[in-house]
């Protein structure tokens, strides 16, 4: 029996993008979204024109609310230390929180459409900018020590990818614990300076 009038899109868009995050892009099938909604493939044009619709909204969701996140983390934040502290922290807890969606939105740029790859990697390098923009004050007024503002960001930037590469859910540490470490570490990327809390110290 085809269920199809019991699923919506961001139905078909969540299935899909935990399919493309374990089987890839190009090894997912419609047919094998469909069964993983438990409708025939058919019906999910009723909901979506392509796969490559798909793909494209999952990457469009994961930057637009990383983007708005670090909005809300920056949001009166006048002082650069605290500022690159509460960015990592931000960045990491959207990765271990959306760990799937990541995983597309790192190893599946090369497989969307010219104009969708612009609009996605466009807004990559505005959050990578916003990102290296707070380290450069920081070094323009003295507050990072780094040689290189530029390699900085770029390690910061990876500090999610570290996280996610080992973080489990219900395990030894919670995302809001790892981030908060993270963001002492991004702190000590950029050569800053500043009092540290040992983690079991950190409030909760």
């Amino acid at each position: 029996m085809d269920g199809s009038t019991s699923v919506s899109r961001s139905t078909v868009i969540e299935a899909s993008c935990e399919l493309f995050a374990d089987l890839g892009y190009r090894s997912t099938s419609m047919r094998d979204i469909a069964q993983a909604v438990g409708v025939r493939a058919p019906s999910l044009y009723n909901h979506v024109s392509s796969k490559q619709e798909v793909l494209f909204a999952i990457m469009d969701k994961a930057m637009d609310r990383a983007l708005s996140a670090l909005d809300d983390a920056l949001e009166g934040v006048d002082d650069v230390t605290e500022a690159l502290r509460l960015a990592t922290q931000s960045l990491v807890l959207d990765f271990l929180r959306y760990p799937a969606e990541v995983t597309v939105c790192n190893t599946e740029v090369r497989s969307l459409d010219a104009a969708n790859r612009r609009a996605i990697v466009a807004k990559r390098d505005a959050y990578a900018a916003r990102m290296r923009e707070i380290i450069e004050r920081g070094c323009s007024i003295g507050a990072f020590s780094t040689r290189s503002p530029q390699l900085a960001a770029f390690a910061v930037l990876e500090l999610g990818n570290g996280a996610k590469s080992w973080f489990r859910a219900g395990g030894r540490y919670s995302d809001v614990e790892v981030a908060r470490e993270y963001g002492e570490f991004a702190l000590r990327v950029v050569g800053a300076v500043r009092a540290e809390q040992p983690l079991s110290a950190q409030p909760t």
